[in-house]
Parts: structure tokens; sequence; C-alpha cells
């Protein structure tokens, strides 16, 4: 059969019983990348099923079809629709990216990047989503419109005495919403950081807070160790006061992100996504790439169940992703046939400063969770400058562009000298 019958319409498929994975190819010097990405699919779709190249026809059922071919550039968009039948739903988001990600082990192309990942229905249904997602968290924190300021808790080298505490309890009772833990916390062999000593103690910060606030406050712990491990100490969280996971969707597995969430621990999920950068960095001049885009992981983290997924920081050391891709993987709730899978909070964190608060919410949107650390314990005095914090947020929830944040800045630097210096700093033009 002459691979050019493997091209298909979209239309032509009942596409309820496909996955749609769309890559950017870079072919060989004089190589058609049409012809690359037919071999592609069928490595994908025939090597799983052993069928072989014997058969002198194709049923699109079993081997799937190319069914987009963008223009001919040094970097071209292909979509693949490959059938469950090679990654079903009972086989959960695991088996679906191992299957999709090994196309980047053969050389069809010189550079393969998955950018994007469509499920059918059938799959959406079958997979747990957040189990609280945007209004369920707003609801257990009782914060309705502005973005929510977390106090990331120190790294494994802080020592967790009880000044430590007391600059925690401070900060919460000032205003910020949550406690979390630093993503790379883990549970290490110390005295006062292992999560059976934290935890008690972290948990009591939040519910002294709360009593003094009268507002809700809650404890986000790290997990660590191997899945069953992770599960078991989820459970004792959970059992003694924690109200969410710290987990990396990226290192830990897809597959333990659909386990704590399938188990309805009655706790938010945060999925980080650290480490996933080594795979999904976009290539800078003539660097080729392999690899997956940001956008993917943090979409298959929000359904695997993540109520919230870091999407990284703009404005940070780090690199920036493609953040309408982002806000477009997490925000849009999906409402499936006796299901509705609700959308996740956006979580921006790392080198957060006051300044570049409004560029994150005007990319990623008022649903973020702010998790900030030395911009206020590193203040001589951290209410202040958490009340600041918050200040900024409630006043940001209602801009709309860069110049009614421009006011609300102004307004809250004639009171705030460290704000009016990083002002000064800033070049407005491209804020």
């Amino acid at each position: 059969m002459n691979w050019r019958d493997q091209i298909l319409d979209p239309d032509s498929l009942d596409l309820d019983a496909f996955v749609r994975a769309t890559y950017s190819f870079a072919v060989p010097a004089g190589a058609d990348v049409r012809q690359a990405a037919v071999q592609m699919l069928r490595i994908l779709t025939q090597r799983s099923q052993r069928l072989g190249l014997r058969y002198s026809s194709y049923d699109p059922q079993f081997t799937g079809a190319v069914i987009h071919v963008g223009p001919v550039s040094t970097w071209t968009d292909v979509t693949l629709a490959l059938p469950l039948v090679h990654a079903a739903p009972s086989e959960g988001l695991s088996h679906l990216f191992q299957l999709l990600t090994s196309a980047a082990e053969y050389s069809y192309a010189d550079g393969v990047w998955l950018q994007r990942v469509d499920l059918p229905r059938p799959f959406l249904t079958a997979l747990p989503g957040p189990q609280l997602g945007i209004d369920g968290i707003r609801s257990m924190l009782g914060v309705r419109r502005r973005p929510l300021l977390a106090l990331e808790t120190g790294c494994r080298i802080e020592t967790l005495d009880q000044s430590v505490l007391d600059q925690y309890r401070k900060v919460l009772v000032a205003g910020a919403d949550l406690l979390v833990d630093d993503m790379l916390l883990g549970d290490p062999p110390s005295p006062t950081l292992a999560l059976q000593y934290r935890l008690p103690h972290l948990v009591a910060v939040c519910r002294r807070a709360a009593e003094e606030s009268g507002r809700q406050k809650a404890y986000i712990t790290c997990l660590a160790g191997t899945p069953s491990q992770i599960m078991r100490k989820a459970e004792w969280a959970a059992t003694n006061g924690a109200k969410g996971f710290v987990v990396n969707g990226f290192s830990q597995g897809l597959g333990t992100l659909e386990d704590l969430s399938s188990h309805r621990f009655g706790a938010c999920l945060i999925a980080t996504n650290m480490g996933s950068g080594m795979v999904s960095r976009p290539s800078t001049g003539g660097v080729h790439r392999v690899g997956v885009d940001e956008q993917v992981i943090s979409k298959l983290s929000r359904l695997a169940g993540a109520d919230a997924v870091h999407t990284g920081t703009t404005g940070a050391e780090c690199f920036d992703i493609n953040w309408s891709d982002a806000v477009r993987a997490l925000a849009q709730p999906l409402q499936l046939p006796g299901k509705r899978i609700p959308g996740a909070f956006r979580v921006a964190e790392g080198d957060l400063q006051m300044i570049n608060i409004w560029p994150n919410i005007r990319e990623l949107g008022h649903d973020t969770i702010f998790e900030i650390h030395s911009a206020i314990l590193g203040d001589s005095d951290v209410r202040s400058r958490t009340r600041r914090f918050l200040e900024l947020m409630e006043g940001l929830a209602d801009a709309t562009d860069n110049a009614s944040a421009l006011t609300v800045y102004r307004a809250l630097a004639g009171r705030d000298v460290k704000l009016r210096a990083e002002l000064d700093k800033v070049d407005l033009e491209h804020w």
C-alpha cells in the first residue's frame, strides 16, 4: 500500500475512536515530511500490534492515519490519529504517554516535538480529573475572586524551629491563604523536616492562624517515595490535617496522580513538573529538539487529577513557555455526558516579587496560586509585606490591561518604598 494512502481527511474518521497527537517534525535534507510522518505512524501503531508490513491495505481503526500536515518548513506540524486499541483508557495516562513519546526513538526525523494531545470522549470519561478544581479550592478557603497567596516553606537545609513556625503563623494571620511545601522538600531523614515531624507542626500553625484571623488556612504537604509509599503517606497526611499534596507528575508519574485523585482523600492535589524542562525546554537557534511541550505535561497532569498545576513564572529566571497554551490546557472546564472535568489553578512560583505579580496574572489569569518565599520572609516585617502582597492582588483582581494595573501599582507604591524602587527599574513598555 502506498504511504500516501495513510494520509486521510479527519472528517472521514470518527475522532472519538482516536487520540490525536500533534508533533513538530524536522526531517533530514531531501526527505519528505509526509512520508516521515507516515513512517512514524506505522512504527507507533504496527509495532504495538505486531502487524508488520505484510498487509496490502490498512484499516484506520487499527493502523491510524495522518490527518494533518502543515506548511512544510524547517519544523512542520503533523497530526497523527492513533486508535484507542493502542492505548486503551483502562491502561491510563502513563501507558499513553509512553506511546506518544516513543516517536522520538526512531530516525525518521531529526527532531520530534510533541506539542499537543487531544483525547477522545471515551478516554476523558475514564480519567479521574480534579476532585476539587478551581471552585472547590476557592470554597475551601473562602476566597472568591482574587489570586491565592501561598507562603512556600523553606528548603531541606532549613531547621524547622519555633522561630520559623512563628514567622509562618504571622504571614498566615496577615492574609496568606496557604502554607505550601517547597516542591523539592520531599521527606528527608531529618529530625525536623521529615514528614512525620513537620506535618503536625505546620497543621497546628494553620489551625492557630485560622483561629486568630477568622479565615480558613490550609497546609499542602510535599510527598516523596515510591508510588505505594506516596499513597500511604497521603492517607496518613490527610488523616492528620493536611489539606492537600504536592506531587511531581513528571518524575513520580501520571499514574501516581491518577491514584491520588481516584482515592478521594478530600484534599487538593498540586502537580509540579520540576525536571520536565529536561525534555520540555524549547530549542534556541539551530539546535534540534526532541521533547514534549510543557502544555502537554500540564494538560495530562490536570486530567490525571491535579487541582492546580505549576506552569512556571514569567519574568523570572526560568525559560518561558507559550502561556496561552498553558491557560487553555488548564483553565477550560470540560462537560462530558455524565461527567464534568473542572478547570485547574495555575501555580506560579520562583523568585516572585511584587513587581512581577501583574505580568503573571496577565498571562495566567486570576485563577493563579502565587507561591512566595523570600519576598515575604526576607522582609524585616513579614506581616506588613504580606498585607502589601494581598492588597496588590486584590487591586489587580479588577485590572484588565497594563494601564489599569499600573494605576494599582502606583497607588500602592506611594506607601511602599520597596515597591516604588522596583517600579522605577521596570521598562513599562515591555512589562
